[in-house]
């Protein structure tokens, strides 16, 4: 039990000089044409265990901001137009309204910048993460668009 406190404070003090982000398979769920529940294998990447940071392919993130009773659905999303989602931490997955069912669940933003598309779960280190590479990438991105056409 010790042990376990001295590692616990030893990483309160160390500053992680890298993020690793992993390729996965999930599992989709959203409505066909005719009104009928269609899942389909979609890839994402994710961050390690205990992270919540996730990066989806921009044809689900137009899914589900078209899916959003909360923002309007636009072909053309700007950087302020966010989705407010729910993570429901016992069935592990994403969606619009908290379940009766649910107990654990945590609000999450879905973000449709950039080449690819983020889920945060508010609050969380992730987010400020999510928020500070935001701001990086707005500021590079000129002089990232000078470099490419040299």
């Amino acid at each position: 039990m010790f042990r376990s406190a001295v590692q616990s404070l030893y990483l309160l003090h160390t500053t992680r000089s890298a993020r690793y982000f992993h390729r996965v398979t999930t599992n989709f769920i959203n409505y066909d044409a005719q009104g009928d529940l269609l899942a389909r294998k979609v890839p994402i990447i994710i961050g390690d265990p205990g992270q919540t940071y996730v990066l989806i392919d921009p044809t689900i993130g137009s899914a589900l901001r078209a899916a959003s009773p909360l923002t309007p659905a636009s072909s053309a999303a700007r950087a302020e137009d966010r989705c407010k989602l729910t993570f429901f931490h016992d069935l592990q997955y994403f969606g619009f309204d908290p379940s009766p069912d649910s107990i654990r669940h945590k609000p999450c933003n879905f973000v449709p910048e950039w080449k690819k598309h983020e889920l945060v779960l508010d609050g969380t280190p992730d987010a400020k993460f999510a928020e500070l590479a935001r701001a990086s990438a707005r500021t590079l991105e000129s002089s990232l668009d000078q470099l490419k056409d040299m």
